[in-house]
């Protein structure tokens, strides 16, 4: 019995594009959600947002500013809170940020909105459709804002 060896690959901008044009949507286990719309962005960053000051960290109230509300369906994402203070402490603009289980995009969607680079990565390609999808939504805001 011979294995299948799954090997990494990038997806491009035109595969997304590709992909959105024949895919409605995404089923992530049992999850259906949808993508290829534009998305209402009420806002791009939270209110009252505090850098938590000590280690026991509460968040009684998921995020959801930019495109986090969409992700609340997905099985296993965390509250973009805690992305948040972990990219403000252990990082600076401009620096490169990996996520090796990009999921439904938290930790990128928090990178782009605090101004630093970043990589995503997951076995599902699903789930990197649907990063790419709630990742495009919030450039195009940004680029009809402004900033």
């Amino acid at each position: 019995m011979t294995k299948k060896c799954l090997s990494m690959k990038e997806v491009t901008y035109e595969e997304y594009l590709k992909f959105i044009k024949e895919h409605k949507f995404v089923v992530i286990e049992d999850t259906k959600l949808e993508i290829g719309k534009n998305w209402k962005i009420k806002t791009l960053q939270p209110e009252k947002f505090e850098l938590e000051a000590t280690n026991v960290w509460s968040f009684p109230r998921r995020g959801d500013w930019a495109t986090h509300y969409l992700n609340a369906k997905y099985r296993g994402n965390w509250a973009p809170q805690v992305a948040r203070n972990l990219i403000l402490r252990y990082s600076s603009e401009g620096d490169i940020i990996l996520d090796p289980f990009v999921g439904s995009g938290t930790t990128l969607i928090e990178a782009k909105l605090l101004f630093r680079n970043a990589i995503g990565i997951d076995i599902n390609i699903d789930a990197v459709m649907l990063t790419l999808d709630r990742l495009e939504n919030i450039l195009k805001k940004i680029l009809r804002v402004g900033g």
